[in-house]
């Protein structure tokens, strides 16, 4: 890369700003927020800033034994609309995200993966939130019984031909951002021309 700009003079992204002081100010099951005061290292001028903590999220790009790809539709009230995802969720405390991929899968889905791949992590949103989430890859699906999902989860699971999923990206029927960031994982994954062999088939 080549740097075109600076500022301040002297600026080092990499050198943390100087933490004065920080305060919750709001604790609730998912999220919480934290106001931190905090002083520039290269100007000396203090902000307050607001970040959100968290836990880990996991996604699943899960395969079946028809090469389908398992995704689930459900209803998000932040949008107010559904929207059709790929498995995932929270880690549980205590929990790997390997674990909690596991577990995701069979909850959402009813299924249970022969192989498993670790695609990376992303940061969802590394202006306010520290959390990251983890991609996943499950291949060789198969059903293993009932979902098993929380008292607020309602949804339907599909299985889509791999043609019909790229074209549901392309025309931007799929829009959740970490969806699309594990698609992105998949295709930088060193195993992806064999995996794309196989879904052409």
């Amino acid at each position: 890369m080549r740097r075109l700009q600076c500022q301040p003079v002297g600026f080092d992204p990499a050198v943390p700003w100087i933490q004065d002081s920080q305060s919750v100010r709001q604790d609730s099951r998912l999220f919480r927020q934290i106001v931190a005061q905090r002083r520039s290292p290269h100007t000396g001028r203090a902000h307050d800033f607001y970040r959100l903590q968290g836990p880990d999220w996991v996604n699943v790009v899960a395969f079946n034994d028809q090469m389908e790809l398992l995704v689930v539709e459900q209803f998000r009230h932040g949008i107010d609309a559904s929207t059709l995802e790929i498995p995932g969720g929270c880690c549980d405390e205590g929990e790997t995200p390997e674990q909690s991929a596991l577990r995701e899968l069979r909850e959402e889905t009813g299924h249970r993966a022969e192989q498993w791949v670790s695609l990376g992590s992303c940061t969802p949103n590394p202006a306010t939130q520290s959390n990251r989430c983890h991609s996943f890859l499950a291949l060789g699906c198969r059903p293993e019984g009932d979902l098993a999902l929380d008292p607020a989860e309602e949804l339907q699971v599909w299985a889509c031909p791999w043609v019909e999923w790229q074209d549901l990206m392309r025309r931007g029927d799929i829009h959740h951002a970490l969806v699309l960031a594990a698609f992105q994982r998949l295709c930088l994954w060193e195993g992806w021309p064999e995996l794309l062999r196989q879904l052409a088939r």
